[in-house]
């Protein structure tokens, strides 16, 4: 054991405040993997909650060079040596590329002091010993020290076993630093350091997947094992949030730390990033879905060029679809800039769907990743440089020119996703502040932001703004109107064409309505003839099968009638109800159908060969005839259309020739007309000409198009609907698609678990391929593979019941097996969030006579529910008892108010955070339709566990 003593007295340089922020640290630390030549660069996260951990533990590692001892004692403790930048001596190993350095020495050490302050730092050269360094930042807090005061314990090892013989002997030695005669001003502080290094433990698993690994020869890479977290790393663990995905802390984090290499400019790197969270679950990565290149260079709005070393930039500009060469010169006086040239890249896109060239699907795609990644990028060597890019970094002030005329200055920051290519070598005087937070404002970065700012409102004014006190119209303000104008189109073609096609069911219904009364009764009427026929001793052949005659005339009748709301179509309550009247007379009519035909199955088990043999044939020609008669119809019907068309075709060409004759009449040329004039007029002529085939394509090109795609075998009403219905959809957020809603909700509930599965079995394939056989780990990766597999497949059993389908019988559907769904659908969630889930021996013992697609997922929502607001609580507990043949189903976490115990019930009324307000809603409604009900109560004699309560009970008798 070796024991570190530093040399140098400025003890001030470690102090705290030096690195602004969490992802400002973890970029700092990577760029020094990515200095040393790391492939694999990781931060990992393991949460309470997996395997023995206890409490939060985090992981920053790297697999490049490492460090020897004599690397550690010398160089990575010591301050104040030479930039890294600026060494050339490091050469490229692990058959990489030479690497442009990144980092600064001295600031990874600080960067590894804001991660957190009880630290293990573990580093391995390839075919040398592992050597470890612990220390605790906070005993630099204690200003009476010099740091050749501090006693820093080393170790080495090669062995598991040999490792836990010194880091005992290391944390009994780091101690001595806190020495009750160097605390004497600050007791209470050195008292909690103290109580900290006396329960210091390391889990079994860090045995097992990290010290492990630096057992093995030929590892090499720098750990750095964080055993208490800094709090932003605790805020996403310690508040146990159910979504990650939504949190504040969480997204800053994956915003920051997403697109650290130049993606947008080249997709191929020799390295990886990787943010790890594991839990109960397994693990996943928290860092993907950044912006591609194809997205940006596909967006409504795109640049490409280069600054010169003179600041003038050349490129080219796309507005929409137009595009040309952009060029521009910034007024700054004659000579070279000090920041030196850069090129520079972005996209821009529209903030409205009707102004934006993307369909619906990609617009709300873009709109998510802008929410989350959206800004203008700068990069050194294609290695992100922070702050930049972040939402709430808007070095080059967008929001606050729009805030001033959104007309004028048209970008946003919150709409813009692009970069700004720097390097270390052509642009030196760009250099980053101590903390890694920015460039230093020197006159270099000044000119640098001041050209910028001038590049982008000279775009903005030239090429983007809007307004009708423009004294000119841009290329966006142009293609605007007709983009607008093609949008509006289209809604006013699909809302008339829906006008249509509404009015046309809603005549079918009215008519349809008269028809079915009688259908239905002469049907029974044929049915009870075709009874009393088959009953007697002997079958009368010919009245038997005049009789099945006329059951299939009205067969094909009853098939006629049929009709089916189209999708998109909004219609009344009454015509809702009427509709559904309708289709219950429909099924009750194909019943007695259905009757009758089981009646003739069962006869012709009386009927003699021959007789079957004339029934076959008689079936045949009756099938024959009546094609003939459909096809017939079809062809009546198409022919009266296209009559119809062509008649109003000629009738809009005769009208389109005389409009063209008519205005033509003041350019008609006079014998007169000298060749200046006639030349005017013929120009007049190509305009007029011109405008009138524009307005002729924009009123016929549609139709055309629509005939010419006409198939025989596609619903074109079907389609136009169902596409107005996804476009509503979109618009309106929501919808009240009960059935959907109620499998969505389940699904919904499991989402963060698919997700987690999906990326353990991505993580441990790409291990799998990478390290194959020769890798130790190989065993476990390929476990944990097999085990996200057969929790898929068991979700996906979980989830069979919840289906459309199981509502078509009813069984019995006991509390005991409710229980076990119940543990089974949130075994994780359960022991993640130490949730204490019990019920009562009545409701064991209790019987369902219903639907599994309605019980199952109604109990799934209250629970799924009551996880999410226990997390506030100390006590987590949910309960369900039989008493008095009502279900209660409680928990401990936050109460119902009085004012709401109602309201939670209503649709689309919801007090989560991203909560959608038809879970409860649905419970409630599908009870009911099966003669259950559920209310809320803080009656104390129900809310025994004084949180939320819901009771499930009978309302009639089913």
């Amino acid at each position: 054991m070796a024991n570190f003593r530093a040399k140098a007295r400025a003890i001030e340089l470690l102090g705290k405040g030096q690195i602004a922020d969490l992802p400002t640290a973890i970029s700092e630390l990577w760029k020094n993997g990515y200095d040393a030549y790391a492939k694999n660069l990781e931060c990992k996260l393991y949460l309470d909650s997996y395997k023995d951990n206890h409490k939060p533990i985090f992981v920053l590692s790297d697999n490049g060079f490492g460090m020897s001892e004599e690397d550690i004692l010398n160089k990575w403790f010591v301050l104040g040596t030479d930039s890294k930048a600026r060494n050339q001596k490091i050469q490229p190993e692990f058959d990489l590329k030479r690497r442009t350095p990144m980092g600064e020495k001295g600031i990874g050490r600080l960067s590894v002091s804001y991660l957190g302050s009880q630290m293990l730092m573990i580093s391995k050269k390839a075919d040398e010993k592992a050597n470890a360094l612990l220390m605790d930042w906070r005993v630099l807090d204690n200003y009476d020290f010099f740091l050749e005061d501090l006693n820093v314990p080393m170790l080495s090892f090669e062995t598991q076993q040999e490792f836990k013989t010194n880091i005992a002997k290391a944390n009994v030695e780091f101690e001595l630093n806190l020495d009750e005669t160097k605390w004497e001003e600050q007791k209470n502080y050195r008292n909690t350091i103290l109580q900290d290094w006396e329960s210091f433990n390391i889990p079994g698993f860090i045995y097992e997947e990290i010290i492990a690994k630096f057992c093995e020869n030929k590892f090499h890479g720098t750990f750095f094992i964080i055993l208490t977290p800094h709090e932003q790393l605790l805020e996403l663990s310690e508040k146990d949030r159910v979504s990650l995905k939504k949190d504040n802390s969480f997204t800053y984090l994956r915003a920051s730390l997403s697109g650290l290499h130049n993606d947008l400019k080249n997709k191929s790197k020799d390295f990886t990033t990787s943010f790890l969270i594991y839990d109960a679950s397994g693990k996943y990565d928290v860092i993907d879905d950044f912006f591609t290149t194809e997205e940006m260079q596909n967006s409504d709005h795109w640049l490409s060029g280069e600054f010169d070393e003179s600041g003038f930039f050349s490129g080219e500009i796309k507005v929409f679809n137009k595009r040309e060469k952009y060029f521009f010169k910034p007024n700054r006086p004659p000579g070279k800039t000090p920041y030196g040239p850069f090129s520079i890249q972005w996209g821009s896109f529209e903030g409205e769907l009707k102004s934006s060239l993307l369909n619906p699907e990609e617009f709300v795609n873009i709109n998510k990743k802008l929410d989350a990644f959206g800004g203008l990028y700068v990069y050194r060597d294609d290695f992100r440089v922070l702050p930049y890019g972040r939402t709430e970094h808007d070095f080059l002030e967008f929001e606050k020119r729009r805030s001033l005329s959104a007309g004028t200055y048209f970008f946003s920051h919150r709409r813009f996703i692009g970069y700004i290519d720097l390097t270390r070598e052509k642009n030196p005087s760009l250099t980053d502040k101590a903390g890694r937070e920015g460039f230093i404002q020197n006159k270099a970065y000044r000119e640098f932001k001041d050209d910028l700012i001038e590049f982008f409102v000279d775009i903005a004014k030239r090429y983007l703004r809007a307004g009708k006190d423009d004294k000119f119209d841009t290329y966006r303000e142009n293609q605007l109107t007709e983009i607008n104008a093609k949008h509006q189109q289209q809604l006013d073609a699909a809302k008339k064409k829906n006008s249509k096609t509404k009015k046309s069911f809603l005549e079918d219904l009215k008519e349809y309505n008269t028809k079915i009364d009688s259908l239905e009764k002469e049907i029974d009427d044929i049915g009870d003839e075709l009874s009393r026929e088959v009953n007697q001793l002997e079958i009368n052949y010919n009245n038997y099968n005049n009789i099945l005659e006329k059951l299939e005339s009205k067969k094909n009748e009853l098939r006629s009638i049929k009709i089916q709301k189209p999708p998109g179509i909004k219609i009344t309550t009454r015509q809702e109800q009427e509709y559904v009247n309708y289709q219950s007379k429909y099924y009750t009519a194909n019943n007695s159908v259905r009757n009758c035909q089981a009646i003739v199955d069962k006869t012709r088990e009386r009927i003699n060969v021959e007789n079957l043999k004339l029934e076959y044939n008689e079936k045949f020609r009756s099938h024959i005839r009546y094609l003939d008669r459909q096809f017939s119809a079809f062809n009546d019907i198409s022919k009266e259309s296209f009559n119809r068309i062509e008649k109003q075709l000629t009738e809009e060409k005769n009208f389109q020739v005389e409009s063209f004759i008519k205005q033509c009449e003041s350019y008609n040329l006079l014998d007169s007309d000298e060749k200046d004039k006639i030349s005017s007029k013929i120009i007049a002529l190509e305009n007029l000409t011109e405008e009138h085939k524009k307005e002729i394509e924009n009123s016929f090109k549609g139709f055309t198009k629509h005939i010419s795609n006409l198939q025989i075998d596609v619903d074109d009403d079907f389609l136009r609907g169902w596409y107005q219905e996804q476009n509503e959809k979109l618009a309106e957020k929501v919808e009240d698609y009960e059935e959907l809603a109620q499998l969505g909700m389940a699904i919904e509930i499991i989402d963060h678990q698919f997700n987690v599965m999906y990326s353990q079995m991505q993580d441990s394939v790409n291990e799998i391929e990478s390290y194959s056989k020769k890798n130790t780990e190989i065993a476990y990766s390929f476990n944990q593979l097999k085990n996200a597999f057969q929790h898929l497949e068991g979700n996906y059993k979980l989830l069979k019941p919840l289906y459309r389908t199981s509502r078509r019988t009813r069984e019995i559907i006991s509390g005991s097996q409710i229980e076990k769904y119940i543990k089974d659908f949130f075994e994780n969630e359960f022991k993640k969030y130490r949730i204490d889930f019990d019920v009562n021996d009545s409701f064991r013992e209790y019987e369902f006579f219903s639907y599994d697609s309605i019980i199952k997922p109604t109990f799934l929502n209250i629970i799924n529910n009551a996880n999410y607001w226990l997390i506030p609580s100390s006590e987590r507990k949910i309960k369900i008892e039989l008493i008095d043949d009502e279900i209660r189903i409680m928990n401990s976490g936050e109460r119902i108010d009085d004012s709401q115990i109602k309201d939670i019930f209503n649709l689309f009324y919801t007090r989560k955070r991203d909560g959608r307000g038809i879970g409860l809603y649905l419970a409630k409604k599908n009870l009911n339709a099966v003669g259950y009900d559920i209310y809320a109560t803080n009656k104390t004699d129900y809310n025994k566990l004084k949180g939320a309560c819901f009771v499930i009970h009978k309302t009639k008798k089913n």
